[in-house]
């Protein structure tokens, strides 16, 4: 008997591949990087505290199937959100202003969720005059990677959001490694071509080919689109689905400083409020280390990471000088953690965000083709998309489904 094959060992793939060995079915788990985790990895050797390059927080907690595993593999998160503040025009809200700006983004979000269409985010808010609408449109930006001209309000609104989001403080992409411990894995194993127009799956790789009766695809639309050749071509209500989830744009950049720079700020999310286009965000203070992660989204951050990481570097450091004084710049470490996702050839953005009129197209996604060719993936999610627990339960699912034919 062929062995089961997933492609790509992010949360999916692994979640797949330990479901198939639960089942005692054979599989071969392989990816193109030399290391696991698709867009969850953490970079421990750089400042010798773990950075995230990729997802951070375990959303919807109280039902996030990876929880309860963090808690087994012992890795931390914390026990609540990060405290918020927001920087705008040279100073700190006020209480009085912060809880302003926290209400009308509660408000909005909600306008959101209420309505039943299918239309442009920006058109239900026609002629906003609040001037907390920027910071909004900045919100929105880091939670679908894209703007409101391109983000679908059904597609956004069936997102379940509930509870805090929890820093995982020990590295998601520890959690992730330690869950692929154990598996039947082949690192650096890209695959340039699935022919499945046989009896068996022909799988091509630069290490030989693979024969499979049926294969998970665990990886990002845009390597569907473009980073695979399939023969025959995916159908055309296939191709239509993965076309209709194209990938939103969130970089990375973390800084170490030598000494103590964020004064009294304990662990923190700051948000500079620079205008809808520079949707930007700062984790300070994890792990008691004097270190800021800075998040860039949507089309800013794509523009931002082709000029270079000197370029993120310094636009980050010009950020936190703003908010903290430019005398932190003579206390930063010459080393960086630079997270480009966009250029990055083997997932080519964030996460995926339904064109507006095309929220169902998740769910096309992931139906299975001739019952032979099966899709997992956080871009397969209804309703965590973007999420890890959202791409691993669709890749139990897809490996469920798989392993029943």
């Amino acid at each position: 008997m062929n062995p089961i094959v997933i492609i790509g060992a992010g949360a999916a793939g692994i979640a797949a591949a330990r479901r198939l060995q639960e089942l005692e079915r054979p599989y071969v788990l392989v990816e193109a990087k030399a290391f696991t985790g698709g867009r969850c990895v953490t970079d421990r050797a750089t400042f010798g505290s773990p950075v995230d390059l990729g997802a951070h927080w375990f959303h919807s907690p109280a039902f996030n199937p990876l929880v309860p595993l963090a808690d087994r593999l012992g890795v931390r998160y914390a026990a609540e959100a990060l405290r918020g503040r927001y920087h705008r025009d040279g100073s700190w809200l006020t209480d009085a202003d912060q809880t302003a700006c926290e209400n009308y983004l509660e408000a909005a979000f909600d306008r959101i969720a209420a309505f039943a269409g299918d239309v442009a985010i920006k058109d239900l808010f026609p002629d906003p005059t609040s001037p907390w609408h920027d910071a909004f449109l900045a919100e929105l930006r880091a939670k679908q990677g894209v703007t409101v001209e391109e983000s679908s309000s059904r597609d956004f609104a069936r997102y379940v959001w509930k509870g805090d989001d929890l820093p995982v403080t020990g590295g998601f992409g520890t959690l992730l490694a330690k869950l692929a411990d154990g598996l039947n894995i082949r690192t650096a194993t890209p695959v340039s071509r699935v022919d499945w127009s046989g009896r068996n799956i022909r799988i091509t790789t630069p290490v030989g080919t693979i024969d499979a009766d049926r294969i998970i695809l665990a990886i990002s639309t845009a390597v569907l689109r473009e980073g695979i050749d399939f023969h025959p071509s995916l159908p055309d209500w296939k191709q239509r689905a993965i076309d209709d989830l194209p990938l939103g744009s969130c970089n990375k950049v973390a800084l170490r400083f030598t000494v103590p720079v964020f004064g009294d700020c304990p662990a923190s999310l700051v948000l500079p409020l620079r205008g809808a286009h520079e949707a930007v965000e700062f984790v300070l203070r994890e792990s008691e280390a004097e270190i800021a992660t800075c998040l860039i989204n949507g089309p800013f951050a794509k523009e931002l990471a082709a000029e270079g990481a000197a370029a993120m570097t310094d636009y980050a450091l010009a950020r936190l000088a703003d908010m903290f004084g430019s005398g932190i710049k003579k206390w930063v470490s010459p080393q960086q953690v630079i997270a480009d996702w966009d250029h990055d050839p083997f997932i080519r953005g964030c996460y995926a965000a339904a064109r507006i009129g095309h929220a169902d197209a998740r769910a096309e996604l992931a139906i299975p083709i001739d019952e032979r060719l099966f899709f997992a993936g956080e871009a397969c999610s209804v309703t965590y998309m973007g999420d890890v627990h959202g791409a691993w339960l669709t890749g139990t699912a897809a490996a469920e489904a798989a392993a029943a034919q």
